[in-house]
């Protein structure tokens, strides 16, 4: 079987997961078994919020291992500053520790994991027309998050175990392998109780629908784009022979829509203006998809050089497209006079920095950055941007100084770690190294190797006095996962 096709299968079975799970799950590929946690015999006890945050971890360490997700720190960071400006409207939410992330993908969907993970795929947030647009939809999978719409599901009927549950995401990582057992494992594991979940879930979509629309106004969008998104998705799924994902897992109705457009007028209209980030946003994500479109290239090529480039987002795009194409003077340029117009917008100045780093120019950008910075310590972007132009200027002291500082920060953020661990590398702190290695491979569920690395970092000498007492720590948390994996392959 060729790899694209197992990969064509593979994102089927996915699919059906999402539709069997109705909002657990969109897992991702993975080549190794998914080591959750024994949480009980019936699906009649309703999961404790600890027990939804172990599921949500073990998927979690799957999806951040995985090449779905979206590692651009861009993409990333403004999804969760959007997600975390929807969290603090709702009261409900405060308590969670929610984290938000773009799975790569051209499909229209977005997903909510036990323990507050929350997913978006690339293809909605092209798709969508508005900030409001996008908001709407984060703030609907926060809301199943918040009722605790999984648990709850699973109480509603006593025909389908948890382990079945548990058995579905199973089936689908073997699916990666062997697709034809692993869609015969879905469909065995399913069929019990996919009616019953159908049917509460139904009640959940309207509940997610009034609070995501509370949480909306709340947040100061503009209420009546959710009703605006969904009919479009809908008008759009008649012409096509398979609807876009999102209604496959949260069914739409004429009524539903008409519900949501009675509960906007409840509210004050507003005019919000998009942010400027989300169309540089959606700009960028468009050109990972587009690098290889010659025609599109080709197109705004002609309008450039006929200097009829128009709005903030197609010059980006055009920029982002001559960077990945090597064409880095001319992107320079670009981005250049687009922070001119938008001084101050961290998005620009990071592009602008990727392309002056990518042009053996980095150092010239480092006053800049570093002013920057000083008004805003605690940007991942510009931190992430700086050190990696002082590890490439030979400043590795000024990255370890910078990165460290706000490590615990960013302690699940997979890329800041593996930058961190390189900087400590070239510095010779190599003690240091192996603690960082491990926890960034913890984070991608590579226990095995993740356990070594705590072990090297154990054995080395390290300068810090409390090295010992925390790596002992973590190493023992490794290995007690690697013993209940263990026990589970077993009991399975």
């Amino acid at each position: 079987m060729s790899n694209k096709l197992l990969l064509s299968k593979t994102k089927k079975a996915f699919l059906t997961l999402a539709l069997s799970l109705s909002g657990i799950a969109h897992s991702v590929a993975a080549t190794h078994n998914l080591d959750l946690p024994k949480i009980g015999e019936a699906a009649g006890s309703t999961l404790s919020v600890a027990e939804e945050q172990q599921i949500g971890d073990q998927i979690m360490r799957q999806i951040r291992g995985s090449q779905y997700l979206m590692k651009d720190p861009i993409v990333t960071d403004y999804i969760q500053q959007l997600g975390y400006r929807l969290v603090a409207a709702n009261p409900d939410a405060l308590e969670r520790q929610f984290q938000f992330f773009v799975i790569q993908d051209n499909s229209i969907n977005a997903f909510a994991l036990p323990g507050g993970y929350i997913g978006i795929h690339s293809g909605l947030i092209t798709a969508s027309q508005s900030e409001s647009e996008l908001a709407s939809v984060v703030g609907h999978e926060v809301a199943h998050v918040t009722q605790r719409h999984l648990a709850r599901r699973l109480e509603a009927q006593s025909e389908l175990s948890l382990p079945s549950i548990l058995g579905v995401i199973a089936s689908v990582l073997v699916a990666t392998q062997d697709p034809e057992a692993g869609m015969a494992g879905v469909a065995a594991t399913q069929a019990a109780g996919q009616q019953s979940i159908i049917n509460h879930t139904r009640d959940n979509e309207k509940e997610a629908d009034r609070i995501g629309i509370t949480m909306l106004s709340s947040a100061g969008f503009d209420v009546r784009a959710a009703a605006d998104f969904f009919e479009t998705l809908q008008q759009a799924s008649r012409y096509q022979f398979k609807p876009p994902e999102i209604l496959l897992t949260h069914p739409l109705s004429r009524n539903r829509i008409a519900a949501a457009r009675e509960r906007a007028e409840l509210y004050p209209k507003v005019n919000y203006q998009d942010s400027t980030d989300y169309h540089l946003v959606k700009s960028r994500i468009a050109s990972k998809f587009l690098v290889n479109d010659r025609e599109k290239f080709r197109q705004l090529s002609k309008k450039f050089n006929d200097k009829k480039l128009s709005g903030l987002g197609e010059r980006y795009l055009y920029a982002e497209l001559l960077k990945n194409k090597g064409n880095l003077s001319t992107a320079i340029n670009i981005l250049s006079k687009l922070y001119e117009e938008h001084e101050g917008n961290q998005l620009l100045l990071f592009s602008l920095a990727e392309a002056h780093l990518a042009n053996k120019s980095g150092d010239k950008m480092l006053p800049l950055l570093e002013t920057q910075l000083a008004k805003h310590p605690n940007s991942t972007k510009l931190i992430l941007a700086t050190s990696r132009i002082y590890l490439n200027t030979e400043h590795v002291e000024k990255a370890e100084k910078l990165l460290l500082r706000y490590v615990d920060v960013n302690r699940f953020n997979p890329v800041y770690l593996k930058l961190l661990a390189e900087v400590q590398a070239k510095a010779g702190h190599t003690p240091e190294m192996y603690e960082t290695t491990g926890q960034y491979l913890l984070l991608l569920g590579d226990l095995r190797t993740a356990r070594r690395h705590f072990e090297l970092a154990l054995h080395a000498n390290s300068k810090d006095p409390y090295a010992q007492t925390r790596i002992q720590a973590r190493l023992e948390e490794v290995k007690q996962r690697i013993r209940a994996k263990i026990e589970g392959e077993t009991r399975r």
